[in-house]
């Protein structure tokens, strides 16, 4: 019986933290084992038990199994889960296990700013060699209206904050590499650029006021990202009502290399993926367009093979349509 099953799940403390756990964060199973202190053996025993009464989903990802919770739980599995999660902090070693899964992030996070910080200086030559500067006008073209306040999340050395610059009356440009953020600023001196503010920041936590923005752009950023979808929402949060995010990225793909090579977290997004995100985050009209360009055109050899490059638009709802919505729900 499903009920039984579910409660025989969550009826051990060590199972209870390893959900807890994978709760915050797609983790791997070393990784888990980490964060509760615990042996392999008794880590993946749980993780089976957790996903066989339909708590927990697995994900492969080159040699790697990523394990978080379900978002399409049971019903049993999904009151009793909500039932448990206000409880997670009376739970033994609860306090230990936020600090070890805290050290897990920061490492995570530290092995992809290293990568960041140690290409800065010949970025532009890498980011040219995989994807072409077509790419940032298809980008830009998404959005035509002039004189507003943009973002650049993810801008590097600057290249696309540079040139939406030339029509946006100020343009934010966020990235989490210092060194990156040193260079661009550079370049806007020696080129004069005054309306381009370089901040130093996390694309899932942007540095920006709720509705703050008329236009997001995420240009080549998401594939980097330990979470697309929550920084999708993010994206969405700091564009006003009625503004634009814009995001370019690779389509689905199979090609290890890059993120062996490139330091890729995601082989790149299907479409449904990306409109099932947007919707999550309150956007109901999205445009997708494959861009007819190629990433790793350039570096492609070996077996090596590039990947489509795609192009989606999400207009917010502006405040009018909103309450015709609204109206019509009555």
């Amino acid at each position: 019986m499903e009920v039984i099953r579910t409660l025989k799940a969550l009826a051990d403390p060590l199972r209870l933290r390893v959900l807890a756990a994978v709760a915050e964060e797609e983790l791997t199973v070393g990784e888990v084992q980490e964060v509760v202190a615990s042996v392999q053996s008794a880590v993946s025993r749980n993780l089976a038990i957790l996903r066989e009464a339909g708590f927990v989903q697995d994900r492969k990802k080159g040699t790697n199994v990523y394990f978080s919770v379900r978002r399409d739980m049971p019903v049993a599995a999904r009151e009793f889960f909500k039932s448990v999660q206000a409880r997670w902090p009376e739970l033994p070693e609860s306090k230990g296990d936020k600090e070890r899964l805290e050290a897990c992030r920061r490492r995570r996070a530290r092995r992809s700013r290293n990568y960041f910080e140690s290409v800065a200086g010949d970025w532009e030559r890498i980011r040219r060699s995989f994807f072409a500067d077509r790419v940032t006008s298809l980008a830009i073209a998404k959005l035509l209206p002039r004189n507003l306040v943009v973002a650049d999340v993810g801008c590097g050395t600057g290249s696309l904050s540079f040139e939406l610059a030339r029509f946006a009356r100020k343009v934010i440009g966020i990235d989490l590499s210092g060194e990156m953020l040193r260079r661009a600023r550079e370049v806007a001196k020696e080129r004069e650029i005054r309306n381009v503010d370089f901040r130093r920041a996390d694309a899932l936590k942007l540095p920006l006021d709720s509705r703050s923005v008329d236009a997001v752009f995420c240009v080549m950023v998401l594939h980097f990202l330990p979470d697309p979808e929550r920084a999708i929402a993010e994206l969405c949060r700091v564009t006003r009502r009625g503004g634009s995010v814009i995001v370019v990225d690779l389509v689905q793909h199979s090609q290890e290399w890059m993120r062996e090579q490139m330091a890729h977290r995601w082989l790149g997004f299907a479409r449904q993926s990306i409109e099932k995100w947007f919707r999550a985050a309150g956007v109901k009209t999205v445009d997708y367009d494959l861009t007819g360009s190629y990433a790793g055109e350039k570096i492609a050899r070996n077996g090596n093979r590039p990947v489509e490059i795609f192009v989606a638009r999400a207009c917010l709802p502006s405040d009018a349509t909103r309450n015709r919505t609204r109206k019509a729900k009555r």
